[in-house]
Order: C-alpha cells, then structure tokens, then sequence
C-alpha cells in the first residue's frame, strides 16, 4: 500500500485484510496526500502521487491490548475501565465475554468498563466456543489470552484457530500451571476448574508475544508465584506492561538479570 502510493499510475490490491490498522493506515497515508480508495474492503485502489507531505496524525488504540486487559479482568475476577478504546474493534470478545457473564458497560464513546466480579454479575464465568477468523471474526491474537481464561471457567470449551498454523505451543507451559488442555491439531478442547484445571504458580518459559502473555495472565489468577522468562517476546507488542498492571493492584515485578562474574 505505501508502495503504491508514490508509484505512476494506478495500483490494484485484491485480497485485502480488513482490519482497523489497515484503514487507520489507509487514512494516515490519505492525510498525507496518497489517494487511496476501498479501505475497510478486500479491494484497494490506490493512484500514485509524484510526493507526500507531512501529517499530524493520531492512530487508533491497539485493540489487542485492550482485549488484553479485558480478558485480564476477567481472569482476575475484577472490574476495571479503559480509555481510549474503540469498542467496535472487539465486538466479537465483547459478544463473548458477556456470554460467559462479564458485565460490559460504554462509560463514554471511548471508555469501556468490565466486571467479572462475581458478587456483581451473581455467579462465576461460563466456559465458551471459539474460532479464530480474519476481521470482524475473533482475532487470532487474543486466541491464547481467551485459552489461559477458560481455564479458570466452568465447562468445558472448544477453541479452534482457523487462521495460522502451530499457535498452540504455549499450552504446554500453561499446563505447568495446572491448567488442564488438550490439543489435536489446530483445536484446543479447554477444561474447566470443575473439570480438573487448578492454577498454581510455577515457572514457565514465554517464546511468543501472545503466547507470553497468556502466560502472565494465568499468573495473575494463580496461586502462589509465577516466574516467567523469555519475557523480551512480550515487550515487542505491550509496552510498560508490568507498570499497567501495577497500576491495577496486579503484584508483578521484572527481575533484572543476574550478572554472571567470569
């Protein structure tokens, strides 16, 4: 796309992805002088320019962040607010999320507020199905986030990743924390706590962004301490993450490295 944008004549771009970043992208590139046409569909039509100009431009909140944070409440059993968020960039795991029981309430055009706390919703989270899709469908990147969640659920809930392969390699350090998961191939059949899944702090190795953070999420549900390493996976995609959920009340700390004398 930013390719095309300075390139003679017109570009063509079929099988586009429809997620959020990709029109706040388009629209970065149009207040800059690009032309760009179909943002939000599978099909781009971009006419080349001879120069761009500068923009101030503010790009939207990451939305895998915020899925984060609210699959994190819910882990927890807690109530917290969020802002700036774009709710209609989650509708699916807000849909989701309110079936299992959460409360989800729009403060402002901007502000969500969860609760799964179970003196207010009245009973503890149900389990639920999941498929991962391209945009508006689930997004793969909450996919092991929604696994380490239902865990601590009741029932038992399938969760089939439809969008890349091999994503399921984190279970097998959430497994260390008691969590009770099978796999067969793409598809992770998830136990319940009724069913066998118990979360006990251990440690465990991050060696992905959302598989790593999975794993601090069932960390904060667990009893006991949950030592992670490999947490340099994390930083790549959540920035101060551990000072966020300070902020929350969450006891988390980075460890600095031990200096090894030769």
């Amino acid at each position: 796309m930013m390719a095309a944008c300075m390139a003679d004549g017109v570009s063509v771009l079929s099988n586009v992805a429809q997620e959020p970043e990709v029109i706040d992208l388009a629209d970065f590139l149009t207040d800059c002088g690009a032309c760009v046409e179909g943002a939000g569909t599978d099909k781009l039509y971009i006419k080349g320019r001879i120069q761009l100009h500068g923009s101030e431009y503010n790009i939207i909140p990451d939305r895998i962040e915020t899925g984060t944070f609210l699959l994190a409440a819910a882990i927890t059993r807690s109530c917290i607010s969020m802002s700036p968020v774009f709710p209609d960039h989650l509708s699916c795991l807000k849909d989701k999320l309110l079936a299992a029981g959460c409360r989800i309430m729009q403060q402002t055009h901007d502000t969500l507020q969860i609760s799964a706390v179970p003196e207010h919703i009245g009973y503890d989270l149900q389990g639920f199905d999941v498929k991962t899709g391209p945009f508006p469908g689930f997004p793969t990147d909450l996919q092991p986030q929604t696994v380490a969640l239902l865990s601590t659920c009741i029932g038992s809930s399938t969760v089939e990743e439809s969008v890349f392969e091999n994503r399921m390699g984190y279970v097998r350090e959430l497994q260390k924390l008691g969590h009770r998961i099978q796999v067969c191939g793409s598809t992770a059949l998830v136990f319940g706590k009724e069913k066998g899944s118990h979360s006990y702090g251990s440690q465990v190795s991050a060696t992905d962004l959302r598989g790593g953070v999975s794993l601090v999420l069932a960390g904060l549900a667990a009893e006991g301490i949950t030592e992670i390493s490999g947490v340099n996976h994390i930083d790549r995609g959540y920035e101060n993450l551990e000072a966020k959920l300070q902020l929350l009340g969450a006891s988390v700390t980075r460890l600095s490295p031990i200096a090894i004398q030769l």
